[in-house]
């Protein structure tokens, strides 16, 4: 039984504006979780956290501070408290 998705929305800067952005996790074929990124419809990134720690842009554009950024408020929004 597939688990069900996530949906969640944060908040980051992206080209000096705030943007509010929805993230869907996904999974890969083997069941490693990745995280769709959208502003509106549109898919800006794929990210997801390495097994070293960093998180990485699967596709996209975004520079490693937004990156890192919006790994860190991912990981608050789907670690348990």
């Amino acid at each position: 039984m597939k688990p069900p998705t996530i949906d969640f929305y944060i908040i980051a800067t992206i080209n000096e504006q705030e943007k509010h952005i929805k993230v869907a996790q996904l999974e890969t074929t083997d069941g490693v979780p990745y995280y769709a990124c959208f502003i509106g419809e549109t898919e800006i990134t794929q990210l997801r956290k390495e097994t070293y720690g960093k998180w990485e842009q699967l596709w996209g554009n975004l520079d490693n501070k937004t990156i890192q950024f919006i790994g860190l408020q991912i990981m608050e929004k789907t670690t348990p408290p």
